[in-house]
């Protein structure tokens, strides 16, 4: 994956020459080859920053083990007690990091944990770096984590 980064990024650069000294002598390309090159450009970072995300994303992920974990949530002086799989801590350590105000159901039928910005979480949640990385290989669903919207 690293490798087809790096070619995406060498094209890219090549592009970029190519453009330049189109730009440098006026009149050695046609306007529609300069114009390609122009849109071209945009795509080809585009797919370069895409696979070496990807490319780090999966380095980051292969030492990740991912397990369950139990974890207690104190939110306005009450405490919840919740065993949670590897992907639902993976939300609630965004949802804790991002400040984000969210109810969180555990299982189907059990009350929701209010997570609200000033909520404390004890328990060993994934990394930010793992977080991420899930976000960006597509792995991070969280439909158990409900966003609330306060009135200030």
């Amino acid at each position: 994956m690293m490798l087809l980064s790096a070619v995406y990024l060498v094209i890219t650069a090549l592009a970029v020459l190519l453009l330049l000294a189109f730009l440098l002598r006026g009149g050695v390309a046609r306007p529609m080859t300069v114009w390609g090159l122009s849109a071209l450009l945009p795509l080809l970072a585009a797919l370069s920053v895409a696979l070496t995300s990807q490319a780090r994303a999966t380095q980051t992920l292969a030492s990740y083990h991912p397990q369950s974990v139990p974890v207690v949530v104190e939110t306005a002086g009450e405490q919840y007690d919740a065993v949670l799989s590897a992907r639902q801590a993976a939300c609630l350590e965004r949802a804790k990091r991002l400040q984000i105000d969210t109810d969180f159901r555990a299982e189907k039928d059990s009350e929701p944990i209010p997570l609200r910005k000033g909520s404390q979480v004890t328990g060993e949640l994934p990394t930010q770096a793992v977080v991420e990385a899930l976000g960006v290989k597509g792995q991070l669903n969280c439909p158990e984590f409900r966003h609330v919207v306060t009135k200030k």
